[in-house]
């Protein structure tokens, strides 16, 4: 009879992985369409209750219903703009003072002149890029991350694009803004550890069926290995990593999920 190893010799396994989200409260921008909507599905699967904000209400009323009807969610609208200092104030002023565990910073602009030259591009353009793509993440996570510090726990996904990591002709600008929004995504991790992660998600092409949408998508397909378009729910099954508890020791970093497409 073959006798037992000394008990401080046992292996153990660690417990299931659970990539849940029960009793946590997400605000996600952008939420009623493409990403923002998946991510938004995603998290209402894993147990959260959601507050979804966009500037379309119709959409966006529509997309909380399906929401409602298809989850156990609590899930609460905001119609804000997040370009704009009133729109910041609509969403804090919706949130109140209740507690929020998980905020997305997915709403984003190209401009109003894709495909310009920069040093073509007026500075309302400009503004408009900055104002939505770092400036309202910045100030969203200014005002919520104060609160996810006293609970002493919490996250925040920003949605980065490959424009940032490299020269994408016509989206000078865009490129510039998802470039600085990385930078301050290292820079709030850094300074709201160890309690609260920041982390940034990377998309590579991706549409709301899969398919390409116009020439530019087409000839762009044969740079990404998998020979395809991204559905927005594979992009979801990232955020649900980064902002469940499984990814409790990832912070400041960038997750790339592009089909294997060289950057």
């Amino acid at each position: 009879m073959t006798a037992s190893p000394p008990s401080d010799d046992r292996i153990t396994l660690a417990a299931p992985r659970r990539f849940r989200l029960d009793g946590k409260r997400a605000l996600i921008t952008g939420a009623s369409r493409n990403i923002g909507f998946a991510i938004a599905t995603a998290f209402a699967h894993a147990g959260a209750d959601l507050i979804l904000v966009a500037r379309g209400r119709d959409r966006l009323v529509a997309a909380a219903d399906a929401l409602r009807e298809g989850s156990d969610a609590a899930v609460t609208t905001i119609v804000a703009d997040v370009a704009t200092s009133a729109g910041i104030e609509t969403i804090t002023a919706g949130v109140g003072d209740g507690a929020i565990d998980i905020l997305v910073n997915n709403a984003h602009t190209i401009g109003h002149a894709p495909g310009s030259r920069l040093i073509d591009l007026p500075d309302a353009a400009w503004d408009d890029i900055l104002a939505t793509n770092l400036l309202a993440p910045f100030r969203l996570a200014r005002h919520f991350a104060p609160r996810m510090m006293r609970q002493e726990s919490g996250c925040i996904v920003n949605l980065m694009s490959g424009s940032g990591l490299q020269p994408s002709p016509g989206l000078g600008a865009y490129g510039a803004s998802k470039s600085a929004l990385w930078m301050m995504t290292k820079s709030l991790a850094v300074e709201l550890a160890p309690h609260v992660r920041v982390n940034a998600l990377c998309p590579g092409l991706v549409t709301e069926d899969g398919s390409p949408r116009n020439e530019a998508q087409e000839r762009l397909l044969p740079s990404v290995p998998m020979n395809r378009i991204a559905d927005p729910n594979e992009i979801a099954g990232a955020a649900l990593y980064l902002a469940s508890d499984e990814a409790s020791y990832t912070t400041g970093e960038l997750l790339i999920v592009n089909g294997g497409r060289p950057w």
